[in-house]
């Protein structure tokens, strides 16, 4: 019995082993072909790590993670302080407003009534061109 449990391990051994190889195999077949080596010549690469960082990113082959974590969101960005954001919002305080959108520049009011006549709704969308205080900077739409 002691004999022919033996065998029985020496055959999983083996199994495993064929399988281990086999998987290894693919593994190795399948990052290469992935083109994550490319031989290159020592006279035409920088040994600083710094140039070499810097001219991937020049070709658009790389990335920095500092990058990604300091991302914000859409390509407008207002000054801290924005003289022309709180005189836009002082001036639309009698409406309710329905979307503020601070880094994106944009305020909309929800639709409101005159109190003189009720029959006309008035909707305010003001979207900020540009961070100067200029009478170009605003774009003003009224939907009635």
């Amino acid at each position: 019995m002691e004999h022919y449990t033996k065998i029985i391990m020496k055959d999983n051994i083996i199994k495993y082993w064929i399988q281990f190889t086999i998987f290894s195999a693919l593994i190795i077949i399948f990052v290469s072909s992935c083109g994550f080596y490319k031989p290159v010549d020592a006279r035409k690469v920088s040994p600083k790590a710094s140039e070499r960082v810097k001219a991937n990113i020049e070709k658009g082959e790389g990335f920095r993670v500092k990058n990604l974590l300091n991302k914000k969101s859409g390509d407008f960005d207002f000054a801290t302080s924005n003289a022309l954001w709180r005189a836009a919002l002082d001036v639309l305080d009698f409406a309710p407003l329905s979307n503020v959108d601070y880094s994106g520049g944009l305020i909309i009011t929800d639709w409101f009534n005159e109190k003189k006549n009720k029959k006309n709704s008035l909707k305010i969308t003001v979207r900020f061109l540009s961070n100067e205080i200029r009478a170009d900077g605003l774009d003003i739409i009224l939907h009635k």
